[in-house]
């Protein structure tokens, strides 16, 4: 447990220092969790995402972030991203390290509340590649391009894990018109064994008091398994937000998810929920983090 706190308190306590850099061309962002699940015999999980960016204001840029799930059973998935960025007339060019573009693209939300939960979900719900390049144990070497044009944004990218040496391709797109994002995405992964893929169609719809959201996916090792997701939450007031979360699977049980977020205006926040994975598996967590 004291593995988790110590780098969950030295993130705290380095964000309000972080944030007053952003006048000098450098922007920060970010959120850390700490969270307790009931699954097996309970499991203490701290998660983090931190993002820097920095622009010029001409061609060159930078572009860097960590995102780490670390559990007390020693379990630890973390991915450092560190790109050189070029903007041209033809689009955003990212060199070096760079976030798969799904991960930033992507509309719709975590699974639940839960940070584990979500995680090991992703193969149905996304994104393969952060969560295969956290399996590496290294940073992972790529490039990435990204262009808009009015109301639609498109980009794809190539990743390479050097430990398992795969191949990671991905693409994205996404089409917003007023509070609603229209997206399709799909990564490809070459692999010594079964290559693996998968692919997402869908829609979020943001409003001022509920948003709603729905993705059918197909994930592909060899058999292909599609899943279809319906999501919706609503703002009961300012600080408090119910949310629901249903994954149907193809030839398995469903998985739902109901639960609440607190948030104040300082950037923290509170929340829990329970998941019920199937008819004899249920996990309970209630966590507490800050955003900024």
């Amino acid at each position: 447990m004291k593995r988790i706190l110590v780098p969950a308190f030295v993130a705290l306590a380095s964000l309000p220092a972080a944030a007053q850099d952003a006048g000098n061309g450098l922007s920060f962002g970010g959120e850390v969790k700490l969270e307790y699940d009931d699954s097996k015999s309970g499991a203490w999980v701290f998660d983090g995402d931190v993002g820097m960016a920095w622009r010029s204001g001409g061609v060159l840029g930078f572009d860097a972030s960590i995102d780490t799930t670390y559990v007390d059973d020693g379990t630890d998935l973390t991915n450092v991203w560190a790109a050189l960025v070029l903007s041209t007339g033809a689009g955003e060019f990212a060199l070096g390290a760079p976030r798969p573009l799904v991960d930033s693209m992507d509309p719709m939300p975590r699974f639940s509340t839960s940070r584990l939960v979500d995680l090991g979900l992703s193969r149905y719900t996304g994104p393969l590649t952060s969560l295969a390049s956290g399996l590496d144990h290294g940073m992972t070497p790529g490039v990435t391009y990204r262009q808009s044009t009015g109301n639609l944004s498109y980009g794809a990218g190539y990743h390479h894990l050097n430990d398992a040496n795969v191949d990671v391709a991905e693409g994205v797109m996404r089409y917003e018109t007023g509070a609603t994002t229209y997206f399709i995405s799909g990564e490809f992964a070459t692999a010594p064994g079964s290559d693996v893929s998968l692919m997402q169609i869908g829609a979020f719809h943001d409003s001022d008091r509920f948003d709603l959201g729905a993705a059918f996916a197909q994930y592909d090792s060899g058999d292909a398994m599609r899943s279809l997701r319906l999501y919706g939450s609503y703002d009961v007031m300012s600080a408090l937000t119910l949310r629901g979360d249903l994954l149907l699977l193809e030839d398995a049980s469903d998985i739902y998810s109901l639960s609440a977020t607190y948030s104040m205006p300082s950037g923290l926040f509170v929340e829990g929920g329970g998941t019920v994975l199937d008819s004899s598996t249920e996990v309970y967590d209630i966590g507490v983090g800050f955003k900024f």
